[in-house]
């Protein structure tokens, strides 16, 4: 394990949807192989909301905002734990029907929370542009495969995601300890929406690299395409046995 005794007692609260859902253990991987004594508490999942209900075929996700995971976080800032928060995948309430200002004001309720505790708040723009990225014909296909019953449309969704972008982008600019991380739209894949298969080891491993470099641990490694496909098929394992059929409870940490 590397890392130094300044660094030890981390907590990471990592909060998102499908795309977190599948590289969460590569990316807990890379942050363990660097900071030793490190927790993890969680809130993920396919179609999951920060503020409205959400999921995929026959299950849903109580909303990231209304879950226990930050309850669950709290006893560990009592104990003067270092904190780091990620908040990803920011986007399917949109899709969802939930007015910008209302996913702003659920997101700022969030992040003032985890700043409350003195944490390192990580946020990642949506990263698809609607207007350029998606046709009418594209937004309407991919509206029909993931939110079928979705009422919005690419106007509105374009509005939406321009403001909850400018939000993340000020809210960074007014505090040291939020940081944007950018530029993961180079790893998208065809439908804009998830990572390419081949290219979220990359997306995930620039994720984890600004994460530690704010934290101020050297990163040693970079997250391979073997572990991602590792973390794909744990995602695969959690969503089939403990989400769609819960013959299995969710593991701590997981809300």
């Amino acid at each position: 394990m590397q890392g130094s005794a300044e660094h030890d007692g981390f907590l990471f609260v990592l909060l998102g949807a499908s795309n977190l859902a599948r590289g969460y253990s590569a990316l807990t991987q890379q942050i363990s192989q660097n900071i030793s004594q490190v927790e993890f508490v969680n809130a993920m999942g396919p179609g999951r909301g920060y503020c409205a209900r959400g999921g995929l075929l026959n299950f849903t996700y109580s909303p990231i905002g209304e879950c226990r995971v930050m309850e669950s976080a709290e006893v560990y800032a009592k104990q003067g734990r270092r904190i780091a928060v990620l908040l990803t995948d920011i986007g399917n309430d949109i899709m969802y029907g939930v007015p910008a200002p209302s996913l702003v004001e659920c997101l700022d309720i969030l992040i003032e929370k985890s700043l409350q505790w003195n944490a390192e708040v990580f946020v990642t723009s949506i990263h698809v542009d609607v207007s350029k990225d998606l046709g009418k014909t594209s937004f309407k296909l991919l509206q029909t495969i993931f939110y079928p019953k979705s009422p919005v449309t690419l106007e509105q969704a374009d509005s939406a995601v321009k403001k909850v972008n400018h939000y993340l982008e000020e809210k960074a600019q007014q505090n040291e300890r939020v940081h944007l991380v950018s530029g993961l739209s180079a790893f998208c894949g065809m439908d804009k929406i998830h990572y390419s298969l081949l290219k979220s080891h990359l997306a995930w491993g620039h994720v984890g690299n600004v994460m530690l470099s704010a934290l101020g641990v050297a990163s040693v490694g970079n997250i391979g395409l073997g572990s991602m496909v590792i973390s794909l098929y744990r995602n695969l394992n959690r969503l089939i046995v403990s989400d769609m059929l819960r013959s299995r409870k969710k593991t701590k940490g997981f809300f």
